[in-house]
């Protein structure tokens, strides 16, 4: 019955005036979360001043993140729906888009113009050890996503070492993909034997060749100015004020461009796409088993528990367009996962593939091209139910970000938030003053050593009201606190990536 209310009354209210609509909403927050805490939650949150089609979409933003902490289900689902359609009739949407589509443009460029330079051999060159042991598939990309960023940073082309694979040598992950430069080769440059090697690479060091060595640990425990949560500066402002995970759509640059597919792969890409009429809704599931068998701490979760949410999906997506046939494409590392879903799923039209399935945990040649055509299946669909404790459903969050700008709500992880394995810490701004919490608006908190463990990355906690919480230390006070989301927003860390300099 309140959902009912609550549907006529912000209809009307939308068809009135959109910007009430988004006032509405706000004093409906305040049912929900504590009065005294939110009242002045939308005061002094812009990331960027005088223009009002920012400072409108930061707090667009803002409410769609608090409305995904609301406990009830059927609230937040109406609430989602509505928030679509007041971000479809605000007027902004043309812009939005040309906005996200400028961004992407410029990293784009930027790093294409990167890695071709006029002369390779007078150019500093950056290469990346590929010969990781214990790193899978997307492990590997991500790790090369963050020499990708290395590279930009320190004004280095970057090539990819022509070592074999930790799991098995036979083959070299470069050559899944297009090549990263067409004027510099790992052969032109002579690098075997000539690069220095080292964990930290300085912006000012002359040294012409360098290379990041495979070496896990230490990697891990080396932080430069320019990692995440580092981002551009002259891209900070727009990058927060359109983006709700700006940290996840700046990998997201990196990735498509290292992701692009060779032409062995294209093919294989091609073909399935043809399988499938992505014209209407896709659902993508991924259910990750195989090699996380026996992790400590890893708990398998039923496959009921991702139906759900790719119904709730359907159920949303209903309320503003005609009943739809219920379409899922299923990735997952266990046959028998695909088997289930057949026989408990009859009324849903299921796209997957039982060989790539079957081959997924090998160590061969298919299966990484398998593992390559899931994620790129995935990142075309509408949505994605998954766990981001995989790499491959991180790699389908950034990939969705690079296709669609801000893809924030178009995942729904069922264990750990996006995470990147080079973020040691991140920055939050109090929003709002809080007695109770010893909190002051200004304070700044912060997270350190975000990969301790799986089930801290992010320190991200939900309360026993399903309020999103995040464990960060108070730098006012010293005390490390638990803060309810919406009192919170994140700082941007800036860097000054040279390389834009010619392009924005």
């Amino acid at each position: 019955k309140t959902c009912h209310h609550l549907n006529i009354m912000i209809s009307q209210v939308s068809k009135i005036c959109i910007f009430s609509g988004i006032l509405i909403y706000s004093l409906l927050m305040l049912s929900l979360v504590d009065v005294e805490s939110f009242k002045d939650v939308t005061d002094n949150i812009f990331y960027s001043s005088g223009n009002p089609k920012y400072e409108y979409e930061e707090l667009r933003l803002r409410l769609l993140e608090s409305i995904a902490n609301i406990a009830d289900p059927d609230q937040q689902l109406l609430m989602k729906s509505e928030m679509e359609q007041l971000g479809s009739l605000d007027g902004h949407s043309e812009w939005r888009k040309q906005e996200l589509e400028k961004l992407t443009s410029q990293v784009q460029s930027a790093i294409t113009l990167l890695q071709n330079p006029p002369d390779c051999k007078k150019a500093k060159i950056l290469v990346c050890s590929m010969s990781y042991i214990g790193c899978g598939m997307g492990c590997q990309i991500h790790h090369t996503a963050n020499c990708l960023i290395t590279a930009l940073a320190t004004n280095r082309v970057l090539l990819l070492s022509e070592q074999g694979w930790g799991y098995n040598r036979d083959i070299v992950l470069k050559d899944f993909f297009m090549p990263l430069s067409s004027s510099c080769t790992f052969n032109q440059t002579a690098l075997e034997g000539n690069a220095t090697v080292t964990i930290q690479v300085d912006p000012d060091d002359p040294t012409r060749i360098v290379e990041i060595p495979a070496n896990w640990g230490a990697l891990q425990h080396t932080n430069q100015p320019y990692y995440l949560p580092a981002v551009p500066t002259v891209l900070a402002d727009r990058m927060f004020s359109l983006i709700r995970d700006p940290d996840a759509w700046w990998v997201g640059q990196m990735v498509a461009y290292l992701m692009r597919p060779s032409e062995m792969v294209r093919q294989v890409l091609s073909e399935s796409e043809t399988n499938i009429d992505f014209s209407y809704p896709v659902v993508g599931v991924h259910v990750r088993r195989g090699d996380k068998r026996g992790e400590d701490g890893i708990e398998f979760l039923p496959l009921e528990v991702y139906m759900e949410q790719v119904e709730l999906w359907f159920t949303q997506y209903e309320m503003y367009h005609p009943p739809t046939e219920r379409r899922i494409y299923l990735a997952s590392d266990d046959p028998q996962i695909l088997e289930e879903c057949h026989e408990k799923y009859p009324q849903y039209t299921i796209y997957d593939n039982l060989n790539i399935s079957t081959e997924a945990t090998g160590y061969t040649e298919a299966s990484r091209i398998g593992i390559l055509h899931d994620v790129h299946m995935l990142s075309l669909t509408d949505y994605v139910v998954c766990t981001m404790s995989s790499n491959i459903g991180c790699l389908a969050y950034e990939l969705l970000h690079f296709k669609h700008g801000d893809a924030s709500g178009m995942v729904h992880s069922l264990d750990t938030p996006w995470w990147f394995v080079y973020r040691h810490n991140m920055m939050y701004e109090s929003v709002v003053e809080n007695t109770a919490l010893n909190l002051r608006k200004g304070d700044k908190l912060e997270i350190e050593n975000i990969q301790a463990s799986l089930e801290t990355k992010y320190k991200y906690k939900k309360t026993d009201t399903q309020t999103q919480t995040v464990e960060t230390k108070n730098l006012r006070t010293e005390e490390i606190s638990d803060y309810p989301v919406y009192m919170v927003k994140k700082v941007p860390v800036l860097f000054n990536f040279s390389i834009f300099d010619s392009i924005v």
